[in-house]
């Protein structure tokens, strides 16, 4: 007795550790990836990791000439860049992942 999309399921199997490599691979990559937000003035730059942290800030010299509430609105617009590019790095890692995924680019056999 054959089992309906069984040939599915041993292929899904065989596909899995490659794309669990690929995924451990991604993983380490966006753990050391890291993206940069830089003010309008560009006179502040802002660092934020994979996940939003903001791990390292630069000002020029010229930006201490601003008033305080300039300069707080140089620093939250490059840290702002910084999370929206660190975001938008992660998405696409995790859409090359996914587009990759075992079944992924399969349709469902129940669907049309």
């Amino acid at each position: 007795m054959t089992f309906p999309g069984l040939d599915r399921i041993e292929a899904l199997a065989r596909n899995l550790d490659g794309w669990q490599r690929e995924l451990a691979g991604k993983m380490a990559e966006l753990e050391d990836s890291s993206a940069e937000g830089v003010s309008d003035s560009g006179l502040v730059r802002v660092t934020a990791s994979a996940d939003g942290t903001i791990v390292s800030t630069d000002v020029n010299a010229r930006a201490m000439r601003f008033d305080s509430y300039t300069l707080a609105e140089e620093f939250t617009a490059a840290a702002k860049r910084a999370q929206e590019a660190a975001a938008a790095r992660v998405r696409e890692l995790v859409g090359e992942v996914m587009a990759d995924a075992p079944g992924a680019s399969q349709p469902h056999p129940d669907r049309y």
